[in-house]
């Protein structure tokens, strides 16, 4: 890109979910000041790898893309950058990401690819991207993506969560939005709860020294597991209007089965908010470590 704002690729399949991709970011790109690139792959097998999609094919499918991009770029002054490519459509989506340096990625998920998502051995395409992205991905279901306002990070013990709170951060002055930090343990584990509120009172003083405004909670439960966890990060969504849920795809290790864990594939299946997802970059140290 030619500039140095914020870069996000929106995979456009001409269906209802990319569209209103398009939609949120044409809405907000004024506000938040951030580039578009709208990526088409025309799916194309690696054992077919021969056949050679026409040129006449894939200028129609620019042209096309063009169409839907001609306001935005007119009127409110936006880079879009059009990219048509021909693939396997998650390979060709992360090369994408490397190749033109895309910040992160936003696309909306269908129920079958919800349920595909957890399940590693089936090919949704929205499931390969969450796992294996290099960039935060965030996956919505249609009709609930709007303003990003209140932003809320459910924390756990692992290593690499200092690396979601910096992309918490990132979002939140993206969006000019609010970090709401909770923190969900049992109540059985006293020692566990000591440790979870030290560490939400010390992320908390690194957003908000951030310029950032933070609400945080500690919420003791009378049952503990994946299960539990769950059902408090979305209660907690719904109760406080929030916008987007960042989590991460894995934890270092299943250290704390109270907390995040497995549990992240869950939310993206159950949550009617938006989900940003993370996959952690296996570092020797985080600031939380």
């Amino acid at each position: 890109m030619q500039n140095n704002n914020p870069t996000v690729l929106i995979p456009f399949n001409f269906d209802f979910e990319s569209q209103a991709a398009l939609d949120f970011a044409s809405k907000h790109v004024k506000d938040y000041k951030y580039n578009i690139i709208l990526l088409h792959v025309i799916e194309r097998s690696e054992k077919l790898a021969e056949v050679i999609v026409k040129d006449s094919v894939i200028m129609q499918v620019k042209e096309e893309l063009k169409h839907k991009v001609d306001k935005l770029i007119k009127e409110e002054g936006v880079e879009v950058k059009i990219v048509v490519k021909t693939g396997k459509p998650y390979k060709e989506i992360l090369k994408t990401v490397d190749e033109l340096g895309a910040g992160f990625i936003l696309m909306g998920t269908r129920e079958h690819e919800e349920k595909a998502i957890t399940n590693p051995k089936l090919g949704s395409v929205a499931g390969k991207i969450i796992r294996y992205s290099p960039v935060p991905v965030i996956t919505f279901r249609e009709g609930n993506l709007d303003y990003v306002r209140n932003i809320l990070l459910p924390l756990d013990f692992s290593k690499r969560t200092g690396q979601k709170v910096n992309q918490a951060i990132k979002i939140a002055k993206a969006f000019d939005a609010t970090v709401h930090v909770i923190s969900i343990v049992w109540k059985k584990k006293e020692k566990i709860g000591k440790r979870s509120l030290a560490l939400m009172e010390k992320t908390v003083k690194k957003i908000e020294s951030e310029g950032i405004k933070t609400k945080h909670e500690f919420i003791s439960t009378d049952g503990g597991g994946r299960k539990m966890f769950l059902i408090e990060v979305l209660k907690y969504a719904h109760n406080n209007n929030i916008d987007l849920i960042v989590i991460m795809t894995q934890s270092e290790k299943p250290i704390i089965k109270y907390f995040i864990g497995k549990s992240a594939f869950g939310i993206i299946r159950k949550s009617q908010t938006p989900v940003l997802t993370i996959t952690p970059k296996y570092v020797d140290s985080d600031y939380m470590a």
